[in-house]
């Protein structure tokens, strides 16, 4: 299996996690309607994801926030959906589409901000990682997920690789005796090096 192949079922679990943390389910364990999502920013480049999946069948994109319409104007003619879903501002968006949950792909200083006005809504919120830019904005975001019962997520795609599940799966086993080391090698080599688009690159 190549890298990228490896990369994209990770991805395509991740999205599967967040969906069955927030998606509705009735009383006998079955799925009653497609998620409502939002989509709070554009600039983070793995938004991809969630653009690239919305045939998929089990969720909607009901709304999208983001302040750049060039961008928003680039994505919607690159995935196919109607500027009509883009609104300039958060907290319009989601008082207008009403979604179950909001995906974050902005920068991660608003991490704190897209909490602050899910949360009393009773929307859930998923962040890409980092989940905050510092331990007082972190403490902020649980604490009101808590006060308002929302899931709280960080999309860590890397904690799904199938080489890491094989790795655990592994020192579980025993197969291969006791561990008396671990090295971890992990990462890239930087963003404007692997070619992220200048949206992205930016912040």
């Amino acid at each position: 299996m190549n890298s990228t192949y490896l990369i994209m079922k990770a991805i395509l679990r991740t999205s599967l996690l967040l969906l069955f943390f927030l998606r509705g389910f009735d009383s006998l364990g079955q799925e009653t309607s497609k998620l409502r999502l939002a989509v709070a920013g554009l600039n983070h480049g793995h938004v991809g994801w969630v653009l690239s999946s919305m045939n998929r069948g089990d969720y909607e994109i009901v709304g999208i926030s983001e302040s750049n319409r060039e961008l928003a104007e680039k994505y919607s003619k690159q995935y196919g959906f109607s500027m009509s879903l883009v609104y300039d501002d958060l907290n319009e968006m989601l008082e207008k589409s009403h979604p179950e949950a909001v995906a974050a792909f902005g920068d991660t200083f608003s991490h704190l901000a897209i909490v602050k006005a899910a949360a009393p809504k009773g929307i859930h919120v998923m962040v890409e990682k980092p989940l905050a830019v510092s331990k007082e904005h972190a403490l902020e975001m649980k604490e009101m997920a808590s006060q308002y019962g929302i899931h709280l997520l960080t999309n860590y795609e890397t904690s799904w690789y199938p080489s890491n599940h094989e790795a655990k799966r592994l020192l579980e086993s025993g197969e291969i005796g006791n561990v008396k080391k671990v090295i971890v090698r992990d990462g890239h080599r930087g963003p404007k090096k692997i070619g992220v688009g200048p949206e992205f690159l930016e912040w």
